[in-house]
């Protein structure tokens, strides 16, 4: 095996991945690429954060989670609220049509772990979940 081969497998199954969600995300109002249904589905497993937070769980920046935050809270799926814990901060909220999408991008996230499981062992699974977070490792320095 040639080590350009690791990394255009990789490639092909990010491909895969979006070519599978775009449509479902799309047929939702979302957009694949941006954050938005990680962000709903992070808000609604683990309820108000703050933007930097919510931002830090979706591996995003502030500036990009902004962009994001916005377009979501035009759409009506959530709202920022005052933080108590922080006059300077928000915490950002799901709203009730927020959390019924996000309940939606739940079972699309659920549906494509399936697939991506398939037939393979919970055992081939655990060395494969080990290899790629090296892989990331040896990614970020």
């Amino acid at each position: 095996m040639k080590k350009g081969e690791i990394r255009e497998i990789l490639h092909r199954l990010d491909l895969e991945r979006k070519k599978i969600l775009g449509p479902r995300f799309h047929a939702l109002g979302l957009t694949i690429g941006e954050g938005q249904a990680r962000a709903l589905n992070g808000l609604l497993c683990q309820g108000p954060m703050t933007q930097k937070e919510l931002a830090d769980l979706c591996l995003r920046d502030a500036a990009t989670m902004s962009r994001t935050l916005d377009k979501l809270e035009k759409a009506g799926l959530l709202k920022r609220e005052n933080n108590p814990g922080c006059r300077r901060s928000f915490l950002i909220c799901l709203t009730k049509d927020g959390e019924e999408k996000a309940k939606q991008v739940q079972e699309i996230f659920r549906e494509l772990d399936e697939q991506i499981w398939g037939e393979i062992s919970e055992e081939d699974m655990e060395k494969l979940y080990g290899i790629l977070q090296r892989v990331e490792k040896n990614l970020n320095g």
